[in-house]
């Protein structure tokens, strides 16, 4: 991009006046898996408004240049030199000052594509009728990447009618290069943070937002269990089925908190914390069949502390199963031990009160299943060994089921590659309930050590069924990924074959 002079801007101003605000280019790397690509099929509605006398937009205070940033916005910098057109050499408090040639009236949501060398942390301040709000926000590295960030106050409906500035410092403590090609800013619709519920022929499921996005409902409509409907635990923001991921244990910033008795360290969960306090929603898009969420999760044992780390899920419905994408990338720049990793957190109801899993070395051959219907709490430290159950090194069958001793139905998960299942009841009663206290629980285990800034990806897939039709459905989708990128920074915990 080159620089645009104050001499012309006000003809580029003559010459975009009227126009629709354009959407951000379709070829920009998109954080957003590509099912959303061009909004097709999106329930949010972008709602724009146009002003159309600009004459009275001023020039930089600071007497500097203009920089394009997409169609309809401009920006002046403050804090560091233009380093080479309208790319900038940044480190600390670097600002950028909007200027757009066309109000788009009230909206929830801005987006920037930027090419930066750095992972950086932003602060947004926006502005509603006068009165400044400042959001934080963080930006990986990399190229032509789209970053969409919904304001704090989404999901009680805040609305903002301008972007004031935006200020960026890098993460890494390193100089980078950085420039903005295109920013927009729009209002999607607001959807019921207890539940946004997606649905076909087979299954319902709910996305909890208030709660980062976790799932907190799946019902098989199938199901002909009397007063069995929902099937997930969604007790606290601890249930569910989410993500969770352990880190360090302290560092010159950091300082671990106490939980069950025993010293807890970093742990940023989807839900929220132990405290009940949500994390926050970063960014949504759905579909007709699919839900995108990315997250801020809070740290489990600590009290209302928001993690330096995002989380994001793609939901989508298929005929005969769930399939669910997740990624997580930590922001904090610590050193992190090798923990085990819950791929994910997966609550049910308690109902379901046999684990059904697959313990050989010959993998989808129908070999003989391992049932267990008397497993403790797994928390608990005299049972936490008896609670673990490790996959040989051959098998590829890496499935697990909760299921009803009384009826045969349950639901399941599938990830495959994974090295370990974590099982186990708690206070155990048998009650159909989802938001009773006693649950059943499994946690698919990899030996992973988180590092900042690198992401953790990985999918899986839940079917719900009879044990056979559990084991079907996996058996013909069990190809669907290889999960390869966990056994980066990554210790096997598998046994031999003929252990």
């Amino acid at each position: 991009m080159k620089r645009i002079n104050k001499s012309i801007f006000f003809i580029l101003i003559a010459a975009t006046v009227f126009l629709i605000l354009s959407s951000c280019s379709n070829n920009a790397k998109n954080n957003v898996p590509s099912t959303t690509e061009a909004n097709k099929g999106m329930d949010a509605v972008t709602q724009n408004t146009e002003v159309t006398d600009n004459s009275e937009i001023p020039a930089p205070p600071n007497g500097g240049p203009l920089y394009p940033a997409g169609t309809d916005y401009y920006f002046y910098t403050e804090g560091e030199e233009e380093e080479n057109g309208s790319v900038f050499k940044i480190n600390k408090d670097f600002k950028v000052s909007f200027f757009n040639t066309k109000f788009p009236g009230l909206f929830n949501r801005f987006s920037i594509v930027y090419n930066s060398e750095s992972p950086l942390k932003i602060s947004v301040a926006f502005s509603k009728k006068g009165e400044i709000q400042v959001d934080n926000f963080f930006l990986e590295a990399g190229n032509n990447i789209k970053f969409r960030g919904l304001i704090s106050s989404y999901l009680d409906r805040g609305e903002a009618d301008s972007i004031e500035s935006i200020t960026f410092n890098t993460l890494d403590g390193k100089t980078s290069a950085f420039s903005i090609s295109e920013f927009s800013c729009d209002r999607i619709n607001v959807y019921s943070a207890k539940s946004y519920f997606l649905s076909n022929d087979r299954f319902k499921i709910g996305i909890r937002l208030s709660w980062g996005g976790g799932i907190n409902y799946i019902e098989d409509k199938n199901c002909t269990v009397p007063d069995l409907v929902n099937l997930i635990n969604s007790n606290d923001t601890g249930r569910l089925v989410q993500q969770s991921y352990y880190g360090t244990y302290s560092n010159d910033e950091y300082t671990a908190a106490d939980y069950n008795n025993n010293v807890w360290p970093y742990n940023p969960v989807q839900g929220g914390d132990r405290f009940g306090h949500a994390s926050r929603l970063i960014d949504l898009e759905i579909t007709e069949n699919s839900v995108y969420i990315k997250a801020q999760p809070q740290d489990w044992a600590q009290d209302n502390k928001i993690t330096p780390s995002y989380m994001e899920n793609t939901y989508t419905l298929c005929d005969d199963h769930i399939l669910v994408n997740n990624r997580f990338v930590d922001f904090s720049g610590w050193t992190h031990r090798f923990a085990h990793q819950e791929l994910p957190a997966f609550y049910v109801v308690s109902y379901l009160d046999k684990f059904v899993w697959y313990n050989g070395s010959k993998g989808w051959t129908g070999d003989e299943l391992t049932e267990r219907d008397d497993l403790p709490f797994w928390g608990d430290p005299q049972y936490t060994l008896s609670c673990r159950f490790p996959f040989r090194e051959s098998n590829t069958e890496t499935w697990c089921a909760w299921v009803s001793s009384e009826s045969d139905f349950g639901i399941g998960i599938y990830v495959p590659n994974i090295d370990m299942l974590l099982a186990g009841r708690h206070n155990y009663t048998g009650i159909k309930a989802s938001e009773a206290g006693p649950t059943n629980y499994v946690a698919p285990l990899m030996t992973i050590k988180l590092v900042s800034f690198v992401p953790i990806e990985y999918s899986y897939v839940i079917t719900t069924g009879s044990e056979e039709q559990i084991r079907n459905t996996f058996y013909n989708n069990k190809e669907f990924t290889s999960n390869d990128s966990l056994r980066n920074s990554y210790q096997s915990m598998r046994i031999k074959d003929d252990q």
